[in-house]
């Protein structure tokens, strides 16, 4: 009788444990998430962050981000993966991820794409 009691109060110990964590507050991973264009003075290591679309696909890395005279982004420079090209896209099209280290556009693939070569330099 003990062993049935020992077990009962054991599973009820991890369905309370259980419960505890999905009723916990899970922390918001947006909370990191900044419009890129609304970040003032970013952080060194954004220049390193990967770039995905809209749809979450990895299309290139930061080559460069020019800053306007309140050290807030302007401009991106994404060398795109597989084309060796090089793109400039308003900062207001990305979000920064801090966490992740990661730009997400509000474009898609193409759209990067097609973006204006960036200026050598």
């Amino acid at each position: 009788m003990n062993k049935i009691r020992n077990f009962a109060l054991s599973s009820v110990a991890l369905l309370m444990l259980g419960g505890m964590a999905d009723s916990a507050p899970a922390s918001n991973s947006s909370s990191g998430i900044i419009a890129l264009n609304s970040l003032p003075d970013p952080p060194t290591i954004l220049a390193t962050a990967q770039v995905l679309d809209v749809k979450g696909t990895a299309v290139g890395a930061v080559q460069k981000i020019v800053m306007d005279g309140s050290s807030r982004p302007v401009t991106v420079d994404v060398a795109l993966l597989g084309s060796g090209a090089v793109v400039q896209v308003d900062a207001s099209k990305f979000n920064y991820d801090q966490a992740h280290n990661v730009l997400t556009a509000t474009l898609d693939a193409q759209q990067i794409a097609a973006a204006p070569h960036a200026p050598p330099g």
